[in-house]
Formats: structure tokens, sequence, C-alpha cells
């Protein structure tokens, strides 16, 4: 293209002059050049958008099936175990905290573990703890793996309750341990979704823990409303987690879901405030709880007591693995 330009227009000596039909020929052939170069540009930007676009919507190829994009992060069915202890203490906090470092110790030689940490309701001498594996088989490892220590300050105690939340398919797994630890099972729904977005190290999000109490003759109807919830929450940038699980026999409904800060989850709140004036009439009361590190907090105080919500401190070495 350089040269037929320098031809059609020399920048020095002029030179012989053209005869009428190849001058045609190189115009023609010029335009043509440039039209290709045109068609070329057109064709490269337009394969980026495309590629732009597929990133942001819900399936993504070579990734494996249930996995779905949201920005930079991956999300994924929902599929792993949580055990919720709350310890109540009551005098025997302080000691009780002195015996963390123990724990973390213990936990950090598993490989299933996902998350771990300690929160604290000071008000209340309760001590709950945030922990997460990637399947039954996970858990019961855990199980045994912490139960010297757990030995160690079972006196530091007054009373324990333990709840399992998991598949189905995993809690059938967990029947017999339950059993034995006196764990609440309670089923996750099948369509929750984990977002590939807490980063490894230092566990510093916030999670809100709401147990909604639920009559018998409004359970379906509040369960029926479930989706609207998760549909406006899979878009939220900051959202990790966010499943529901459900103990019928009790009429309770839970909700595991966490965020990356006190910010992100004062956003959810606005988000999801359409869904909770159709959930509202169905739900008979509920019980909540944030957990996140003190600074965050601080900036949900105002909030926890408009709604009268439990607040537990996490401890400074909770981890995410």
């Amino acid at each position: 293209g350089v040269c037929i330009l320098a031809r059609l227009h020399p920048m020095h000596t002029p030179s012989p002059r053209v005869p009428p039909p190849r001058r045609a020929f190189f115009f023609k052939l010029f335009l043509l050049l440039t039209f290709a170069a045109v068609m070329t540009y057109i064709s490269l930007v337009f394969a980026n958008s495309r590629s732009s676009r597929r990133l942001a919507t819900p399936l993504v190829r070579g990734l494996p099936t249930g996995k779905r994009a949201l920005g930079t992060s991956v999300r994924a069915v929902d599929k792993r175990v949580s055990i919720h202890p709350y310890f109540k203490v009551g005098d025997n906090l302080n000691a009780f905290k002195g015996a963390f470092g123990k724990f973390y110790d213990a936990v950090d030689k598993e490989k299933n573990c996902l998350y771990y940490g300690f929160s604290v309701d000071e008000q209340n001498a309760v001590v709950y703890n945030r922990e997460c594996y990637d399947s039954a088989e996970g858990l019961i490892k855990h199980i045994e793996n912490t139960a010297d220590v757990g030995n160690m300050v079972g006196h530091l105690f007054e009373d324990v309750q333990l709840q399992i939340h998991a598949p189905k398919e995993e809690l059938a797994k967990l029947e017999v341990v339950a059993k034995e630890i006196g764990a609440e099972m309670w089923e996750l729904e099948e369509n929750g979704f984990v977002n590939d977005n807490m980063a490894k190290g230092p566990d510093t999000s916030v999670s809100i823990h709401p147990y909604f109490h639920i009559k018998p003759e409004n359970w379906d109807k509040f369960v029926e409303i479930l989706p609207q919830y998760s549909e406006r929450v899979k878009n939220e940038p900051d959202c990790q987690m966010y499943t529901f699980s459900f103990n019928k026999e009790k009429g309770m409904v839970y909700n595991r879901e966490s965020y990356k800060n006190a910010d992100a989850l004062l956003n959810h709140f606005d988000n999801t405030a359409p869904v909770n004036d159709i959930a509202g009439p169905y739900i008979d009361s509920v019980d909540l709880e944030i957990h996140g590190p003190e600074k965050e907090l601080v900036k949900l105080v105002p909030w926890a007591r408009e709604n009268n919500a439990k607040l537990f401190i996490m401890d400074d070495k909770a981890r995410v693995y």
C-alpha cells in the first residue's frame, strides 16, 4: 500500500505521466486495499465485542456446567457444607477466646476447609464459628481433626447449638455424625450460588444470618418468592455467596450469604427491598445476626439497632483457604 501511494503521490521528483487507463487501475486497486483494511478492522472490533459480551452471559464456554460469570468472578452452584456452632460461654468468654489459636493451628492442616473463623457476640457471651467445607467428607475429617482441641475447651461453654447446612445428598452422608453431635440438619436449595471472589488470606467479609420463621400455611408461598431474591442478588458484584436452606420441621428458612464489606451489604439491602415487600406478609418473624470485622460492623450499627440484629465481631485470625 505504501509503494502504491508513493507512485500515485510522489513526494519529490515528479514521475512520468501515467496514462489514464493505468491511473484508473491503480486508483481502483488503492480503493480495494483500503476497503479490505477497513473491513478487517471492523471484523476484529466485532470479534472482541462478541468476546466481551460472552463473558457476561450466564453460561461461559470452557467452564464446567453450572459455572457462571459475574464480572471477573465465576459463579457456581453452591454445594458446599457448612456447620454452624453457637457456643454459650458465659463468664468463660476470655478463656474460650484464648483457645482460638489451637483450633486455627489444627484447621490449617486440613485440605477440605474453605474458610474458618470465630466471631463473638460480646453482649450475650456467645461465640460462633463461621466455617465451610467442600463436602460431607471434609466436615467429617474436620470434626475428627479438632476433637482433641474441642475436648480441651469443653468445660468452658455452658451449651452449644449445632446446625449443618448442606445439599440433600451431602446431608445423607452426615446423618450418623449429626446424631452423634446433636446437630440440626438444614437442606440447601438447588439453585443457590457461590462466587469465586473471596480472596485467600484474612477473612474480612461481612455476612448476615437471617433465620426466617414461617407458619405452615405460608411456607409454600414464601418459598415460591425466594427465586426473586436470587435473581436480583446474582448481579451484585460484591456478593460472595447466596443460598437458602430449609428446616421445614422447625418452620424455618435460613440464608447463607456474605459480602465483601459493610457497604456491599447495605447496597444489598437496597437492592432486595422490593422483594422484601412481597415476602413480608408471609414471614412470621426473623432473627438477624451480622458477622464481620469490627471496623465494618461500626458502619452497620444504625441498621442493626433499627432491625434488632445481633452483631458478632470476627476474630482477626479468621481466614479463607
